[in-house]
């Protein structure tokens, strides 16, 4: 985690279950202390139940296809724009947007998951099992993914959780997390660095990474696209 490496962070969400899970691993680790979280909606940042550093914060993490599950409420990109000027507006001088979504452009044309990538270090768990996505369609156009998981989570703080169940995997039962009826709202690569660009401009450093990588072999199909904004208007890092 940052925070064992030294970095002060500051987390927030906006629903109540995920940070009653980051509370609770952090009254476990007294390590931990100083690990802000609190309530925040990408929308309206700046008032999020957390201390922002006056200068700004050195890096905004908006991972694991987070920025997906927002809705475009405003038609024509104006929800997401707004959410990319928020992080923007957040970053100090020099700091840098690490954002990423699926590989929404394999999934438009062939209604799949890329094939699994044994050469991915990104998201490249063996505990995910029972993956569904439902497609919905309006007028013979892709405009919004339902994705289903089981995660196996034998051996982790979690086990004994009450919302685990036990599931058939394979030959066993194990216990399981369900990460039912996440909608996603896709995003092709061309049009988010679009949307990236058109925030923080031209002359800003843009760089997509495929599964956080500089470059994948050819005849690998990125699972994650990965990018990079760097605001021209590192300790501290925020993960939304």
């Amino acid at each position: 985690m940052l925070l064992e490496e030294g970095y002060r962070v500051v987390s927030t969400d906006a629903m109540e279950n995920f940070l009653l899970k980051a509370r609770e691993v952090k009254r476990k680790r007294p390590e931990l202390a100083d690990w802000q979280i609190g309530f925040g909606d990408w929308l309206d940042l700046k008032s999020a139940d957390v201390e922002h550093p006056v200068e700004g914060y050195d890096a905004i993490l908006c991972i694991g296809n987070s920025i997906a599950t927002l809705p475009d409420f405003e038609g024509k990109n104006r929800t997401h724009v707004k959410a990319l000027q928020n992080f923007k507006d957040l970053l100090k001088v020099g700091g840098v947007l690490i954002i990423d979504h699926r590989n929404f452009d394999y999934i438009l044309v062939h209604k799949r998951f890329p094939p699994n990538s044994h050469g991915s270090i990104y998201y490249n768990s063996d505990r995910v099992f029972n993956v569904k996505t439902d497609l919905v369609e309006k007028e013979g156009r892709v405009v919004q993914m339902i994705f289903n998981s089981d995660m196996d989570v034998s051996g982790t703080e979690l086990e004994n959780d009450s919302d685990i169940k036990l599931k058939k995997r394979d030959e066993s039962m194990v216990p399981t997390l369900e990460l039912n009826d996440i909608p996603c709202y896709p995003h092709t690569l061309d049009g988010f660095t679009a949307l990236l660009k058109g925030v923080f401009g031209d002359e800003a450093e843009h760089q997509v990474m495929p599964d956080f990588r500089e470059k994948v072999p050819e005849d690998i199909v990125p699972n994650y696209w990965s990018m990079s904004s760097l605001n021209l208007k590192i300790s501290l890092v925020v993960v939304l």
